[in-house]
């Protein structure tokens, strides 16, 4: 059964098409009719259609616009043009884009039944050699259009392995040149594009990525330059601007912000923009362009503006900031006790130093990867899965690349860390008395190994410097002053009962150096081991 689509922003026409689809073909499946061309092109990419009758005058994208666009998502389209208007440019321009027929308004039924029969019969002439859609639309995208937006990708791609010179031959072909001297890129990025309503799933998306494409191309229609346009990933899109004389910085920034104020008012769209340092050769875009994004990732991310634009300026060179040892403890501590009040506060306090010493985007994901590599090292030590800890740095990485605000960034980021903290709930922060009658345990257990703070701070999921403290309060003694005495006590007991050497009984309680051991003992007890052994146990083997 072959599907037939009417678009015709005219509810009358539309019915009137569809009943006489209904009373003369009903072998036809009968498509929802569209009223303008942009819910149209939604509904082809999803469903199947195999006749579109469309209107020629529609708002936002005509008829022939529409279907030379359709043909990209299926080439094996059949168009019947309907519309009240004679002019013969429209009928040849329509015969160029291979449209089956051209139909007056009001239709005849005799005509209207001959043209739909003639193209039901090609369809079933053509019906062998259309058996997969879905390798229909793989064909499709290999298109002129999409080739055009993967070609400027590459021009403005920094590390692209294709040739800048065939490059622009390639776009020549395609009738883009670029014949003037001056070059120059603005990049748009949007927030929440997937949430635009209507246009949530994965077809709705590009015709909302084709509707953006159009504004920008209308907005820098008449401004003295020619203009390439093109989507470069789900939510950034650039425009080139080639021209014969530069640009001033003031009307670049007025012309983008009045884009982002038709994108905002017609689809709900916040958006900022970054405008790059004009160049004046191609192989030069990529430089501009990627001012351009990191500008316009700068400005929404860090809240700081709308627009921003580089006029070839020397910039101020920020210093990269890393998350520091303390910082690290600090976090450690709050994410082992599962103290998410300290966890918000660290990260608040975080981002806020961020934005105000003016960082850009590119800081906040190396900060994001230095806790990530922390999350992963506490959630293997802990033998736990990792992948919460993959999971959140994957995310941070696309949203700082889809734009993401410093607020979502902020909200994102402490929730996974409470998520992750919550995993070392098998000990729960306690009370500083329980805490530290545990501590005392193990230490007396693991004297002879590695009990150092850090160690001890670790195995009880407590940040070292609250350990420290708490120690300190608890037992009226530093933490490494209760080890040694421990370690010296446990000493005593071997000297005096056994006959190991003196570097034996350094290592049984846990001193690799014998010098140092020896060093520790004379500073407590005044005497050398061998002497204390002499002394207390009436003589015995010699020290080694």
């Amino acid at each position: 059964m072959y599907a037939a689509l009417v678009v015709d922003d005219e509810e009358i026409i539309r019915r009137g098409i569809c009943r006489k689809l209904e009373r003369f073909f009903p072998q036809l499946k009968l498509a929802p009719p569209q009223e303008n061309a942009l819910e149209a092109l939604h509904y082809i990419q999803t469903n199947q259609v195999d006749i579109v009758y469309v209107d020629i005058r529609m708002p936002l994208v005509d008829g022939l616009e529409f279907i030379s666009r359709a043909r990209q998502y299926n080439p094996y389209l059949q168009f019947v043009v309907i519309s009240g208007y004679t002019n013969f440019e429209y009928a040849r321009t329509a015969l160029q884009l291979e449209v089956k027929d051209y139909l007056l308004k009001p239709i005849d039924n005799g005509e209207f039944r001959e043209v739909t029969a003639r193209l039901i019969k090609e369809l079933d002439e053509k019906k062998e050699q259309i058996r997969d859609r879905r390798h229909v639309k793989s064909q499709a995208e290999e298109g002129k259009f999409l080739k055009k937006s993967r070609y400027l990708t590459e021009l403005v791609r920094a590390d692209s392995s294709m040739d800048t010179v065939e490059l622009e031959k390639d776009l020549e072909e395609m009738g883009i040149r670029f014949t003037d001297t001056y070059h120059r890129v603005l990049a748009v990025i949007v927030q929440d594009i997937r949430s635009v309503p209507g246009f949530e799933d994965v077809s709705g998306l590009a015709v909302l990525q084709f509707a953006v494409c159009n504004i920008m191309d209308e907005v820098f229609l008449h401004c003295g330059c020619t203009s390439f346009v093109h989507e470069k990933g789900e939510n950034q899109f650039i425009i080139i601007l080639n021209t014969e004389t530069s640009l001033a910085a003031h009307f670049l920034r007025e012309k983008a912000h009045h884009l982002l104020n038709v994108l905002k008012s017609i689809y709900g769209l916040d958006a900022a923009a970054g405008i790059g340092k004009e160049v004046r050769r191609t192989e030069d875009l990529c430089v501009s362009y990627a001012e351009a994004l990191e500008s316009g990732l700068r400005c929404s991310m860090l809240g700081l503006s709308e627009v921003e634009i580089c006029e070839g300026t020397k910039q101020k060179r920020l210093e990269m900031r890393l998350l520091n040892e303390f910082d690290k403890n600090i976090l450690e501590g709050y994410i082992k006790s599962q103290n998410e009040a300290g966890i918000r506060q660290f990260v608040d306090e975080m981002l806020s130093r961020v934005k105000k010493e003016g960082l850009t985007y590119t800081n906040v994901k190396i900060m994001c990867l230095d806790i990530y590599m922390l999350a992963a090292k506490l959630l293997a030590e802990k033998g736990k899965d990792t992948e919460t800890a993959v999971k959140m740095l994957e995310r941070l990485d696309r949203q700082a690349v889809k734009n993401t605000a410093l607020e979502e960034f902020r909200k994102y980021l402490e929730q996974t860390l409470c998520v992750i903290s919550r995993q070392f709930d098998d000990r729960k922060k306690s009370s500083g008395k329980t805490l530290i009658t545990d501590i005392l345990a193990y230490v007396d257990e693991h004297y002879s190994k590695d009990v150092s703070l850090g160690t001890i701070a670790g195995k009880f999921f407590i940040n070292p410097s609250y350990l420290s403290q708490l120690f300190k309060k608890e037992m009226n003694m530093k933490f490494i002053d209760y080890i040694t005495d421990v370690r010296i006590k446990k000493a005593l007991v071997l000297l005096e009962t056994t006959s190991l050497t003196v570097n034996e009984v350094a290592e049984a309680v846990g001193y690799k150096d014998t010098r140092y051991f020896r060093e520790i003992f004379v500073k407590h007890m005044g005497k050398t081991p061998s002497q204390y052994r002499m002394e207390g146990a009436g003589g015995g083997t010699q020290e080694i």
